[in-house]
């Protein structure tokens, strides 16, 4: 089926040549893809208690 899309549209597969010319391998961007990601996550685990306690403060009243 997928050789059927790429050849009925006229489209063919890049060689690892024609990908490294348009930067498409470069093992690096994944690994600052998944650093980004693993930051956003340090960042929402060091603020999601303060922001868990501002809510339930906010609706069911301060508890101290």
């Amino acid at each position: 089926m997928e050789e059927t899309l790429l050849y009925g549209r006229g489209w063919r597969e890049l060689t690892s040549s024609e990908l490294q010319i348009r930067g498409g391998t470069d093992k690096n961007i994944f690994v600052k893809v998944f650093e980004k990601i693993r930051n956003l996550i340090d960042t929402i685990a060091d603020y999601l208690p303060n922001l868990l306690k501002g809510i339930k403060d906010g609706f069911f009243g301060s508890s101290s």
